[in-house]
């Protein structure tokens, strides 16, 4: 007679992760929305959020200095104003791009895969400055824009107002509070929290009783542990193993409540870039794969109780929202 069968082995992976996930499932169309969003432009006398010439750009957006943090609830940002950076926010201002250099007044106006690009190339620089060289590239936040208008740059607008804002894997925008020069920026969710899953990629964050790729079990400071220089990837996993298995336990209700449900504990690490910028927290969680090991299993309920684990992958949501719309849910 054959001994129990052992226990799936914890593992752990990568805060990108994530996004190498939606971006194999989706290709490159989702990665350019998720990568940059706010490809709204602005400029010249026509040429509001979200319809090039459909409306008069917001004056907002050119009164805004570096630290102005702007918030919309309509899904076109109809309503877009400035707020203290202590309420919840959209999108950070985090100073101008000129890009005269690289276009003079006969260049043809960009296409989306470009405009993605330069918002990379110019308006990185310009966060990391207004960061004091402390921006995470593997955190919550990512670098984004508001650009000229195609009527704005025929009459010679070259313009890029970056900022940063909070994507979801979809694309949406998720409201923070606090400036982004304040806070922890590492890519992390509450404790309690379950994303979504499309297809077998992690999605946005949805209640625990619909289908979801990943439950969150608990929330560690690595700072704590390590308060010294960068720890090895090594070491954080030795210790993330064991903090993990016993958050992982206390929350789901017991040791092996877990694996007994299917589910398999695991755990982010950070990189070093990210720990140079200040990042010092990450998630534990608990996911479970199909039986072909071909991605993520959708489960339906929380850990904490019944559980069921899908045997085929999730339906796949092949729309994707205009850049900048505001999600409905918290982060």
């Amino acid at each position: 007679m054959s001994g129990p069968a052992p226990s799936p082995r914890p593992r752990r992976t990568t805060p990108n992760a994530r996004l190498i996930m939606v971006a194999a499932t989706l290709g490159a169309l989702l990665v350019l929305v998720v990568s940059a969003l706010l490809n709204w432009p602005v400029g010249g006398e026509v040429g509001g959020p979200g319809r090039i010439g459909s409306s008069p750009a917001p004056r907002v957006v050119f009164d805004a200095r570096a630290g102005t943090c702007l918030n919309w609830t309509e899904p076109d940002a109809a309503d877009i104003g400035a707020v203290a950076c202590d309420r919840p926010h959209l999108f950070e201002a985090t100073g101008k791009a000129d890009m005269r250099d690289q276009f003079p007044d006969r260049a043809p106006f960009p296409d989306t895969e470009q405009w993605q690009q330069i918002k990379q190339e110019r308006c990185t620089p310009v966060s990391q400055q207004f960061l004091s060289g402390r921006f995470d590239p593997h955190g919550r936040f990512a670098v984004g824009a508001f650009t000229p208008s195609e009527q704005g740059w025929n009459a010679g607008d070259r313009v890029l107002h970056c900022g940063l804002q909070q994507p979801g894997p979809s694309g949406k925008l998720y409201r923070t509070s606090g400036s982004a020069s304040k806070v922890d920026q590492s890519n992390t969710y509450p404790v309690g929290r379950c994303l979504g899953i499309n297809g077998t990629a992690v999605w946005d964050p949805v209640d625990c009783s619909q289908p979801h790729s990943v439950e969150i079990t608990g929330l560690v400071n690595l700072g704590e542990q390590f308060p010294g220089g960068f720890p090895a990837e090594d070491d954080q996993d030795h210790f993330l193993a064991a903090r993990c298995e016993e958050l992982t336990g206390g929350y789901a209700g017991g040791a092996t409540a877990a694996h007994d449900k299917g589910l398999v504990p695991y755990w982010d690490t950070l990189r070093e870039e990210s720990w140079n910028a200040g990042s010092r927290q990450v998630n534990c969680k608990v996911s479970a794969q199909l039986p072909d090991g071909s991605g993520l299993a959708p489960v339906t309920g929380s850990v904490k109780g019944e559980v069921q684990v899908g045997d085929q992958p999730a339906p796949q949501d092949t729309g994707s929202p205009e850049p900048g719309v505001p999600a409905g849910q918290p982060r």
